[in-house]
This record gives C-alpha cells, sequence and structure tokens, in this order.
C-alpha cells in the first residue's frame, strides 16, 4: 500500500497492488480521498476510533468510459482494513458508482498501532503542506533577499 501526494488536486492517493514474487503485480487500484475527508478520517485513525468510510468516485478513460473508484476503510475485528475497487463505473445521481464486475479488488488489514501510524503520519504531512500553502518558498526568499544575516 502507499499514499501520495495529489495535493494539487486537493486530494490524496490510496494505491495498493497485488504482488508475487517472480511475476511481479497482479492488480493494482487507486482511489482520491479528499483533503476534508482525509483529515477526518485519519484523525480517527490517529485516534485509534473505529472508523466505517466509503468513498464513490471515478473518472473516465482515455477512450470516455466512466471508470469506478471505491474506497472503503473499515474497522472489523481488531483491523483496520483498506479496500479499493477499481472497474466500470456509471453515474447515478451525481455520483460514480460500481457497475457489474470490478477489474482490481483489492483489500489490505493493518493492526490497530499500524493504522494510528498511518494516521498520524498522513496528518504530519498535511499539517506541513498547510504551512507550506501560508508561507511559500518564494515569498520567503524575496522578503530576505538583501539581508546580511
Amino acid at each position: 500500500m502507499h499514499i501520495e501526494d495529489s495535493l494539487e488536486r486537493g486530494k490524496l492517493r490510496f494505491f495498493i497492488g497485488e504482488f508475487e514474487r517472480g511475476k511481479g503485480a497482479g492488480k493494482v487500484a487507486y482511489a482520491f480521498l479528499p483533503v476534508e475527508s482525509a483529515r477526518v478520517v485519519l484523525s480517527d485513525l490517529a485516534d485509534g476510533k473505529p472508523v466505517d468510510f466509503s468513498d464513490y468516485k471515478g473518472g473516465r478513460s482515455g477512450d470516455n468510459t466512466v471508470i469506478s473508484r471505491v474506497l472503503k476503510i473499515r474497522t472489523k475485528d481488531e483491523k483496520v482494513w483498506i479496500q479499493l475497487q477499481n472497474g466500470p463505473g456509471v453515474m447515478q445521481e451525481g455520483i460514480i458508482k460500481p457497475s457489474g464486475r470490478t477489474a482490481a479488488e483489492i483489500s489490505i488489514p493493518l493492526t490497530m498501532f499500524e493504522a494510528r501510524t498511518l494516521g498520524h503520519a498522513c496528518l504530519a504531512y498535511l499539517r506541513a503542506w498547510d504551512v507550506g500553502k501560508i508561507v511559500s518558498p518564494q515569498r520567503v526568499t524575496k522578503e530576505h533577499e538583501g539581508d546580511s544575516n
């Protein structure tokens, strides 16, 4: 599992790949989580609170077909399960929902400690990003040009 910065779009990107030694990637799936939702979900994870979150998003592929991307994060049996589903989608009530069989469905379990660690790490990154938006490197450099100290 990998979570990466897609903050220029106001999102975090979750990626899970199913790999087998000697064969490489079998299935891969990804989904985007809006920063506003991420802050709540990650805070709950960091605090060790139970989570039951589902997010249905998607987009269009190069041939203009609708792609569904589902992200589910759930606490069950003292573990936190992160599940991604990618596949064909259909637009319903302004939301892209899965349509038919998923092309890739991958789940990964985390211990409660791993989930709390993940929550804290991602929140720290988001806080650093917030600070960077407030104090941009260009502004800091221009303000200190000519300072001899």
